[in-house]
């Protein structure tokens, strides 16, 4: 792995440490910060399926995509308004992609992540 002190390497690590070091199987708790114009991508590859629930507590509108294994194009699931709801499962393989409908302001979400989280991958990348 290449080190990268790059400000979106930056926030990644800052969300991996925010959703919990060492990362297990059963439960994890965020208070989630995606920044303007980026996509928070969770999960891929993994042998068992999630569910992400929360709350967006933040000012702007976050759309839910879901990613299967070796698929092409994101299924969207739906848009989480501010004050909004998520309850999305996810399965063996699948990545969740939540992503920041803002090119200017951060959106902030409580979420809780229930199911194979053993070997959840995390990241940010830019919005297409």
């Amino acid at each position: 792995m290449a080190y990268c002190n790059s400000p979106r390497m930056i926030a990644a690590v800052l969300a991996l440490a925010a959703l919990g070091t060492g990362v297990s199987a059963g439960q994890i708790n965020s208070q989630l910060q995606i920044e303007a114009g980026q996509t928070f991508e969770l999960g891929g590859g993994q042998k068992g399926g999630f569910v992400v629930t929360g709350k967006n507590t933040g000012r702007v509108a976050v759309v839910v995509y879901g990613l299967r294994e070796g698929g092409k194009a994101p299924v969207e699931r739906g848009t989480v308004a501010p004050g909004g709801a998520v309850n999305a499962s996810f399965g063996p393989g699948e990545q969740a992609l939540l992503r920041n409908t803002s090119s200017m302001e951060t959106a902030r979400l409580k979420l809780t992540i229930n199911g194979d989280t053993s070997a959840l991958g995390m990241t940010y990348s830019a919005n297409p």
